[in-house]
């Protein structure tokens, strides 16, 4: 069971790919950050932001399911708080995407703190689901270590 929530965790950082370009899955999480060419950073939209928020939270999810994947061979083992910090890094990811696809969070703008929605496509809704999957996964293995 770890290695498939290993594998759901680290899905997510890889398919988001397909949002740096225009296609009909949309932007993903992340797609908005490469869009605009605008440096002076003030002038960013709060897509350009929310997307910063989660490359990191994407590339936090990819090292913690490599190190499902890893430690284990390593014969390290992997206690309940290791799998509890996971499920925390997965629910920060999806309760920070209800909040931007919902009422949005304060980023800064021109005129100040900005208040704005993200859109919603497809493509992020795949690759939330895919974490939170895994994140279900890890809750049901809970402390059985990385016997499976």
């Amino acid at each position: 069971m770890l290695r498939l929530a290993a594998f759901l965790l680290i899905l997510p950082f890889f398919l988001q790919i397909l949002g740096f370009g225009e296609t009909p899955l949309g932007g993903g999480l992340c797609g908005e950050v490469f869009r605009l060419k605008d440096p002076a950073l003030a002038l960013q939209s709060p897509g350009f932001w929310y997307g910063l928020l989660f490359m990191v939270l994407l590339a936090l999810e990819l090292g913690f399911g490599l190190a499902l994947l890893l430690l284990p061979l390593l014969e390290v083992p992997l206690g309940p708080g290791w799998l509890k910090a996971g499920r925390y890094l997965v629910g920060a990811l999806v309760l920070l995407f209800l909040l931007t696809r919902t009422t949005g969070l304060p980023v800064p703008g021109e005129g100040g703190l900005v208040l704005e929605r993200a859109p919603l496509d497809p493509l992020s809704l795949l690759l939330v689901g895919l974490s939170l999957a895994g994140g279900l996964l890890l809750r049901e293995n809970g402390g059985h270590g990385a016997a499976s």
